[in-house]
C-alpha cells in the first residue's frame, strides 16, 4: 500500500513576506535606526517590513551619495549573521556597502566588512548577502552606501536587512 504525500502548493511570488528565522533579532523591538535621509515614497519601514527577494519593497534614501544606518542596539547584542538584500533595476552601476561595529554605545567603530556589486538593468539586478560573524556585545552597528564607486548621482537602496544572534 502506497501512503500519500503530505503536501501544499503554494505559487512562488516577489517581494513576500517569508517568516524569520528564530534566532533574529527583531529590530523594531531592540534598536533605533538612524539614517542620513530617507525618501518619503520609500522609507526606511521597508527594510524591516518582512518583505524579502526580488520585487520586495525598499528604502531609498532621500538624496544622492553616501548613505549611512546605524543601528543603536537597547542593549548589547551578540550577532553571528548579517543578512541584507538589495535590488536596482534601473542604474547600471557599482554599489559599495561597509559595516562597522561599536561595542561602546558608539564612540568607536571598527570596520569588518566591505563589499561592492556591479548592478547591471540588462544583467545583475538583485544582491542577496548572508555574512556570518563573530560580533559579541555589539551596542551599534553602522552601515554606510555608497551607490556608485563612479560619478553618476545615485540614491542608496536596501531591501531588507536582519542580524541574527
Amino acid at each position: 500500500m502506497h501512503e500519500k504525500l503530505r503536501k501544499r502548493i503554494t505559487p512562488s511570488a516577489t517581494g513576500t513576506a517569508m517568516p524569520a528565522p528564530a534566532n533574529t533579532i527583531d529590530i523594531i523591538q531592540n534598536a533605533e535606526v538612524i539614517a542620513t535621509s530617507e525618501s518619503e515614497n520609500f522609507p526606511l519601514d521597508n527594510i524591516v517590513d518582512g518583505s524579502t527577494g526580488p520585487g520586495s519593497s525598499q528604502w531609498v534614501a532621500g538624496s544622492t551619495g553616501p548613505q549611512t544606518l546605524i543601528f543603536k542596539f537597547d542593549t548589547p547584542q551578540n550577532i553571528t549573521a548579517i543578512v541584507y538584500e538589495i535590488e536596482e533595476k534601473e542604474t547600471a552601476r557599482t554599489q559599495e556597502i561597509c559595516f562597522e561595529v561599536s561595542t561602546d554605545s558608539g564612540a568607536k567603530f571598527r570596520e569588518i566588512l566591505r563589499h561592492e556589486y556591479n548592478f547591471s538593468p540588462d544583467g545583475s539586478t538583485f544582491q542577496r548577502e548572508e555574512l556570518k560573524q563573530d560580533l559579541p556585545q555589539i551596542t551599534d552597528l553602522k552601515m554606510t552606501i555608497k551607490p556608485d564607486k563612479g560619478h553618476l548621482d545615485c540614491r542608496a537602496k536596501l531591501n531588507h536587512i536582519a542580524f541574527q544572534s
